[in-house]
């Protein structure tokens, strides 16, 4: 071993040890976690996107790290220790799951619902003759004449996790991207920009010759370019993962390209701070992370305000834009490349309240600490491991919670009325929200999701309000809002069309499909965020088969209709995958 080998390496056990004696004396009282959902279905297929036996198994072994971090009082195995230390929250239930002590939230997708559902069982597994001591303890599973009853499934425990559609105005804190208007339009102005028209020419050769090669005859050369990275990795990686003559015929080197590429474009979608919408220096393309970012604060805070019996641990599980569009506006692209990539399937970000003490008591304001982690994936050699926010030095990843809420509060959108604002959008909840409170701009009326010190969530009374207005609404607006916002279109057979949809995946969506809206459909309440299919899929048929009306030829443009340029001719320009990455667009 080098001389220089060996004292980077005598730094990072230096450094390993100083952080293990560290945290030998803090406490942990809360933790907020995002986690991507695990691998599924591809959206381009015949298949309905799901959850696959995989994913479930990436999902349950993050729950398992979460569990040997945060539930564990013993000295973890030699595989946890690895990748995390053991820092147990103050008071939570280690073994039997007490509902009222976590906030579990998920959006309705099937693959996500599970994936929550696979986590929580890593985290609290079946357990017999053991229950939570606020939920009655041993004598709620003890019968008056002795006998003790379990559970089903060896004592399976029943996580609370509240499932949130895009018609909930709690969506916006989950998702905050899926319903608003700008954030969509401006995903079209970046198809017709010059930095998207140069990667499009750029490497439109490099996805030809790899569909030739190993997917032949699976969609048409128009689908074939840089307008659908996303989908096209989407479908290249789950090929990868479970067909050996594409993995022996798209090796890694190509995948990463796709990945690389996917990356470029949804970063770009997400993580561009200098795109603005309807408002001059909004961040559109980060609303996601804007909204995420309140209600992190917003859950601390809940716990903070219940002096710590309360949310002791709040799980979130999504898609990775919101992950995308917060690494940006944290600065943590400046920290590593892993931060502008789409993140692993199962990848967590989660925000520790700790303080630097063994004090029981809980601690005030001003002596409480944050720091945040981030591990990219599930895999037993990925660690879970501290990084600094805000542009702050690598020996600056702890900060106090009073510097953590000043920092957010720079960005994050605190109400559900400014949000509505922001991204103009129809949702039926702004409108309400609008009749309610006499206008978005005053939010005096306690309808707000996330500010620092309010509650999350909307009061009953409010959200009954807003419940009434939906459901008259929706049969009015529907039709409306499906024709603009969905580019309803009438339809026609080409009897070509089966010639082009044979592959063991399936085949891809129609030719008016565009990257930026690679998983939109129509909703009561306007476009949203849609994982459960292709544009093009009709309803199963009476073999649970989807059955998939061929193709319409329609003039070549993007959501909302907006026409897309592309230089075409230049064959040269088909040739340039190897130029040098052009940087994102400064403005929109």
């Amino acid at each position: 071993m080098s001389s220089r080998s060996l004292t980077v390496l005598t730094a990072g056990l230096t450094l390993v040890s100083e952080a293990l004696a560290q945290s030998a004396n803090e406490t942990v009282w809360a933790s907020f976690a995002y986690v991507l959902y695990g691998e599924r279905t591809p959206f381009q297929g015949d298949v309905v996107p799901s959850l696959t036996p995989l994913g479930a198994q990436q999902l349950y072994s993050q729950g398992s790290l979460f569990r040997a971090r945060y539930l564990s009082n013993s000295s973890l195995s030699d595989e946890d220790n690895a990748i995390t230390t053991n820092s147990p929250i103050v008071g939570i239930e280690r073994q039997a799951l007490d509902n009222s002590q976590l906030s579990i939230f998920s959006s309705t997708d099937d693959y996500v619902v599970g994936s929550a559902l696979a986590f929580l069982q890593g985290l609290y597994p079946p357990v017999t003759q053991t229950f939570a001591s606020k939920n009655g303890g041993e004598n709620a599973s003890t019968l008056a004449n002795g006998t003790v009853v379990n559970y089903p499934l060896d004592g399976y425990q029943y996580p609370n996790i509240r499932n949130v559609p895009t018609t909930d105005p709690n969506s916006v804190w989950l998702e905050g991207y899926a319903t608003c208007t700008e954030y969509w339009s401006s995903s079209l102005d970046f198809q017709s920009s010059d930095v998207a028209q140069k990667m499009y020419n750029a490497t439109s050769f490099f996805y030809k010759r790899t569909w030739e090669e190993v997917f032949p005859n699976t969609l048409p050369d128009s689908m074939l370019n840089f307008d659908y990275a996303y989908d096209l990795y989407d479908y290249a990686q789950y090929a990868y993962n479970h067909d050996k003559s594409v993995r022996d015929s798209l090796n890694e080197d190509r995948l990463a390209i796709l990945r690389d590429l996917a990356s470029r474009q949804q970063f770009d979608l997400n993580g561009n701070l200098s795109a603005s919408g309807s408002q001059e220096g909004d961040m559109i393309r980060a609303i996601g992370g804007r909204t995420l970012a309140a209600k992190i604060v917003t859950q601390l805070r809940m716990h903070m305000n219940s002096a710590g019996s309360t949310d002791k641990m709040t799980l979130m599980f999504g898609s990775f834009e919101p992950l995308l569009a917060f690494f940006a506006l944290a600065d943590l692209t400046n920290v590593s490349g892993m931060f502008s990539q789409i993140p692993d399937p199962g990848a967590a970000i989660v925000f520790e309240l700790f303080t630097t003490d063994d004090d029981v008591e809980y601690p005030q304001e001003d002596n409480s600490w944050v720091r945040f982690l981030y591990r990219n994936g599930s895999g037993p050699d990925v660690p879970l491991t501290e990084y600094p926010l805000f542009g702050r030095g690598n020996s600056e990843t702890r900060m106090t919670w009073a510097d953590f809420q000043a920092a957010i509060d720079k960005f994050a959108i605190w109400e559900i009325s400014d949000w509505c604002n922001v991204c103009s959008s129809v949702a039926l909840f702004c409108s309400a929200l609008s009749h309610s409170s006499g206008g978005l701009d005053d939010s005096s009326d306690g309808s707000n999701g996330a500010h620092p010190n309010s509650n999350a969530s909307l009061s009953p009374a409010v959200a009954g309000v807003i419940g009434a207005l939906t459901t008259i609404a929706v049969l009015g607006l529907a039709s409306i809002t499906a024709f603009v916002f969905g580019g309803l279109r009438v339809r026609r057979k080409d009897p070509s069309d089966a010639s082009r949809r044979r592959s063991s995946l399936g085949g891809f969506k129609g030719a008016e499909k565009m990257a930026s809206d690679h998983d939109v459909s129509v909703a009561k309440n306007g476009a949203r965020h849609e994982r459960v299919g292709s544009w093009e899929l009709g309803a199963p048929s009476e073999t649970g088969k989807i059955t998939t009306p061929a193709p319409v030829a329609v003039p070549e443009s993007g959501f909302f209709g907006a026409s897309i340029r592309r230089n075409r001719e230049d064959d040269d320009e088909d040739s340039l995958l190897g130029a040098s990455p052009v940087d994102p667009i400064e403005r929109v």
